[in-house]
């Protein structure tokens, strides 16, 4: 009997146990508070380096970083967040990059001087490094170092298709100083369109620009009209690819307008990037303009394009803090692995054109062509653009015809085609003919022209 108790005993004792285990899983006592939950660790941010000079390019160098920050603010709640750090090229800046985590990835405005020190100093071999240069040294692009920015094969590329395929031109010539910077360009150029089976013929900027008039003179042949006395242009070519900076646009167009030629498709390059990113309120005067940009603010994030950086260098930054801290990468991983890695996270959304990367690490940036807008560049209309030529062409026919005296004006407004396009005076000699072309003021039209400096702030651009 005893013995049949203290089982009784031991079985109730193990149920008590059992119950008071289940209950403490399943329910809670009365004023009880839930164990908390622990908190999810937080992904380490990944340092992304700038690497930029301290003078010579000030405004460049607020915006690129500006937009670096706000593209690190973006990635905070991310599985893959970013910090900045921005070390400028002077001093002791070789130690300042040697000392940074191994997770860095660096970027920014290298010009030839800093890529050598860094190379010379053992840092590509240590640290990922993406350069904002159109350009690296033969054999370093995907094995030494990679870039981040558009080359003059992207612009050629952009222009020339542009110009065959869109607009539906065989006949081109170039305009422009014969400096390396369009010679690169122009050797580039021909090579593409030569691939196309078109011919470029070459015409050097050469002298004062008062006196291109008389250099394309020979080149346009233009006949006076002997009923009207009117010039007659007799140019070759439908389009002319321009290698200078925008604020000369008004006197390449005076030169040629002051032979009568007026119709021309005028293409530049990503010289003109800053031209008219805020807009021009004349936009219509370039009707028969584009050229290729790498940005366009209403293609670009509200959170960016509304900003004083919302302009190629901001979205440059904001892209490039995006773009490394989506990498992902620890150390310094073989080539071929950063690559892979390059080629993986191209896929994300930009800011600007996007670029992508071909299995040997060479990076292209597929860019935009554009045109003036009243609310700044907008995408090129290559329909419109062909019918503001047939508006110019017609004009240009009807300098040929008989005036009616019964009819006040002339057939095409002096100064202005019926598209609204940059034309010449539309009757008279060439000499009377120059003046009419000039803006109404003396001041550039678009305020926003790259100053003589820009080129110096696109490194390796011109090499």
């Amino acid at each position: 009997m005893k013995r049949f108790h203290s089982l009784l005993k031991n079985i109730c004792v193990f149920a008590v146990i059992v119950s008071m285990a289940f209950l403490s899983g399943c329910a809670m006592l009365p004023g009880q508070k839930p164990a908390p939950k622990p908190e999810a660790e937080k992904p380490a941010a990944a340092t992304v380096a700038l690497l930029v000079p301290r003078t010579g390019a000030a405004k460049v160098v607020k915006a690129l970083v500006d937009g670096a920050k706000l593209g690190a603010s973006s990635q905070a709640k991310t599985r893959n967040p970013a910090q900045i750090r921005v070390i400028y090229t002077d001093g002791t800046w070789l130690e300042q990059v040697g000392q940074l985590p191994s997770d860095t990835v660096i970027g920014g405005l290298l010009s030839d001087g800093t890529y050598a020190q860094l190379k010379s100093a053992g840092i590509l071999e240590k640290r990922v490094v993406f350069a904002f240069r159109s350009k690296l040294p033969a054999g370093d692009e995907g094995s030494r170092a990679w870039r981040f920015f558009h080359s003059l094969d992207d612009q050629v590329s952009a222009c020339s298709k542009f110009v065959a395929d869109s607009l539906g031109v065989s006949q081109v010539a170039s305009f422009g100083p014969n400096d390396a910077y369009s010679n690169a360009y122009l050797a580039l150029l021909e090579k593409n369109l030569s691939a196309r089976g078109i011919t470029l013929q070459r015409i050097n900027a050469e002298g004062d620009s008062t006196q291109w008039g008389e250099l394309l003179k020979p080149v346009i042949n233009p006949q006076t009209n002997e009923a009207t006395g009117t010039l007659l242009p007799q140019t070759p070519f439908k389009a002319v690819f321009l290698t200078d900076t925008w604020r000369r646009l008004t006197a390449v167009h005076t030169a040629f307008a002051s032979n009568g030629e007026d119709r021309l498709y005028m293409i530049g390059t990503t010289l003109w990037d800053d031209a008219n990113v805020r807009g021009n309120q004349e936009a219509a005067r370039y009707a028969l303009v584009a050229w290729p940009s790498a940005f366009l603010r209403n293609s670009a994030p509200a959170s960016l394009a509304n900003t004083s950086y919302g302009n190629f260098w901001g979205a440059l930054g904001y892209d490039f803090a995006r773009f490394a801290a989506r990498l992902a990468i620890s150390g310094r991983p073989s080539s071929q692995e950063v690559t892979d890695a390059a080629r993986t996270t191209s896929s994300m959304t930009f800011a600007m054109a996007p670029i992508s990367y071909n299995r040997q690490g060479i990076a292209s940036q597929k860019l935009f062509m554009v045109q003036a807008g009243a609310g700044g560049s907008i995408l090129a209309d290559s329909a419109a653009m062909k019918e503001a030529r047939e508006a110019a062409v017609q004009a240009v026919e009807m300098r040929g015809l008989p005036q009616d005296p019964s009819l006040d004006g002339t057939p095409a407004e002096a100064g202005q085609n019926q598209d609204g396009a940059i034309t010449p005076a539309a009757a008279g000699t060439a000499p009377q003919a120059a003046p009419a072309v000039q803006p109404r003021s003396t001041e550039p039209i678009m305020r926003s022209a790259p100053n003589s400096s820009y080129r110096l702030s696109l490194p390796g651009a011109a090499r």
